[in-house]
């Protein structure tokens, strides 16, 4: 009996410090648009990937390997009876290990039928947390955005700028195989 009794505490502590991890990894996304928070969808995932991205054509642009995130609000249907849901995507240049300002980084939005660009000279990022997981295979990645965002037919469609800010904690970053074997 005592070796049964034993064995429980032994499962019961090793089921709540899986739970506890769990729980700790969790990942959250805030942010507010103009002051006003952006509702993330319910079923939102906290998850991102990381990427290859190809050089540009005309070689200004060179290959790179990106961490991808997108950020997506409730599914609303619009005056053409569209469905259609704002979102928030990132694309921060993967520099393992590193906090603080990525090398590079876009941000676009999805916004109340428009779409956004990022101006460069007054948006930053800067990344808070880069923590590898035991498998090499994911890490959680946090950071602080500010950001001022540009409508695409910006100025011929009267669109005023907008200002996006807010934090990501512990997003789960996976890391395709290609890239895992490279590390």
């Amino acid at each position: 009996m005592k070796v049964y009794f034993i064995l429980c505490l032994m499962v019961t502590h090793a089921v709540s410090s899986s739970l506890q991890e769990e729980i700790k990894t969790q990942g959250s996304f805030h942010a507010t648009i103009n002051g006003a928070d952006f509702k993330v969808r319910e079923d939102q995932l906290y998850r991102g990937l990381l990427i290859n991205r190809a050089a540009s054509m005309d070689g200004r642009i060179p290959a790179r390997t990106v961490v991808n995130a997108v950020f997506s609000g409730p599914t609303i249907q619009n005056e053409e009876a569209k469905l259609t849901s704002d979102n928030i995507q990132f694309e921060i240049g993967y520099e393992p290990n590193k906090t603080g300002a990525p090398s590079s980084y876009l941000v676009a939005i999805q916004y109340q039928h428009n779409n956004y660009y990022m101006v460069k000279e007054q948006s930053k990022v800067s990344i808070t947390d880069f923590t590898w997981e035991t498998d090499r295979k994911h890490f959680n990645l946090s950071a602080d955005f500010d950001c001022t965002m540009r409508s695409f037919g910006y100025p011929s469609d009267g669109i005023k700028d907008i200002v996006l800010k807010g934090d990501m904690e512990n997003i789960k970053i996976t890391v395709p195989s290609w890239l895992a074997e490279k590390n």
